[in-house]
């Protein structure tokens, strides 16, 4: 989505994209140039705010700020040109996490070139394979520059007397000792651009709230698509030879995902409307809200309903387990009867009668 071509095709029919730019469309000597501003402290930045528990005000969410550029491409043999905004937008939450995941690269970077250091017998100098290795740890954890090395080799000399015809002679053993040292500066300096994520749209009318709702808010065909390969449903490995049956399978399953995403966005949306949470969803945590439940979750409330069909002196009784009151808030909210499930036990199916020979 977010390559050149794709985004000119968008722009060149009246429509609007948004999206996040990768490195391959934005340099990061590109990023740090448009953020040496901010940390120069003469950018201002835009917030993006929430409402905090009650009584808390609000909480911030990201803050950012947008350039303006012109862009030209050519579509279907035609040149396009168009105005995009580039928002750079600081996530509260990820920039911490990245930073965490940054330390314990630095930690195994600094561990790593210690254990290149072993015991080298009659070497004056150091093997240009540990040398090699220990650069190939420092970029695999990708803290080049944030780190240096220092390898020294300290000479033990042994003396041997000779023995049975073998002469005396001196045996060096090579001790080799690596320091490793952080580049304070360098690592603060690739710190503070962590968390910062580069979106482009060409939709100038929208602010920063917007543009971070609306992608966080988005609806992921590929979350959709993955709940094929787990529960519920189920694309699992099944021994079936026939294509057309694999074919009809998939049919049916997507049919399947097309309820359950159906199932999500109904209560979502509702809960969206009214401005209200759904509790009591979650077994163990009374007290716990989202008004984003998952389809899963939905289904896993609606699991504890029961019925049971029991025959006594010839007649049936079906049984049906009390509903709860979230689960009757959520057939309100599918816009299903509160009654649905009393008509389902109204109208059980009989067993057919036993028309076998004694």
């Amino acid at each position: 989505m977010a390559a050149h071509e794709t985004r000119a095709a968008v722009a060149s029919g009246d429509d609007f994209y948004l999206g996040p730019l990768s490195e391959s469309q934005l340099r990061r000597a590109d990023r740090d140039t448009l953020l040496r501003p901010v940390w120069d402290g003469a950018r201002p930045l835009h917030r993006v705010e929430r409402p905090g528990p009650e009584g808390q005000g609000t909480d911030l969410v990201a803050e950012g700020f947008s350039i303006d550029i012109a862009l030209t491409a050519d579509v279907a043999g035609k040149e396009v040109s168009w105005t995009g905004r580039r928002w750079l937008v600081r996530s509260v939450a990820y920039a911490p996490a990245r930073g965490a995941t940054a330390d314990r690269h630095l930690a195994t970077a600094e561990a790593g070139p210690g254990e290149r250091a072993t015991r080298k017998q009659g070497r004056k100098r150091l093997s240009e394979t540990e040398l090699t290795a220990a650069d190939a740890i420092l970029t695999r954890e990708g803290v080049t520059g944030l780190l240096t090395y220092t390898v020294t080799a300290t000479p033990t000399t042994r003396h041997k007397r000779g023995y049975a015809g073998r002469p005396e002679s001196d045996e060096t053993t090579m001790s080799l000792a690596v320091q490793v040292r952080r580049n304070e500066g360098a690592i603060q300096e690739k710190k503070r651009a962590l968390g910062w994520q580069v979106y482009a749209s060409n939709d100038l009318t929208r602010g920063l709230a917007h543009g971070v709702w609306a992608y966080r808010g988005q609806d992921r065909m590929e979350n959709d698509r993955s709940r094929l390969t787990g529960r519920p449903p189920g694309l699992t490995p099944i021994d079936l030879q026939d294509e057309q049956r694999i074919a009809g399978l998939v049919y049916l399953l997507s049919v399947a995902l097309r309820i359950l995403t159906l199932t999500e966005w109904v209560v979502r949306e509702r809960l969206r409307q009214t401005g209200e949470k759904l509790h009591g969803a979650y077994a163990g945590q009374a007290g716990r809200k989202t008004a984003t439940p998952s389809a899963e979750l939905l289904l896993e409330v609606m699991k504890t309903i029961g019925m049971r069909a029991i025959e006594v002196d010839g007649q049936q009784y079906v049984l049906l387990s009390p509903l709860t009151e979230v689960q009757k808030k959520l057939l309100t909210r599918w816009g299903l009867p509160a009654d649905l499930y009393e008509n389902v036990v109204r109208n059980f199916p009989k067993p057919p009668r036993n028309t076998s020979e004694p």
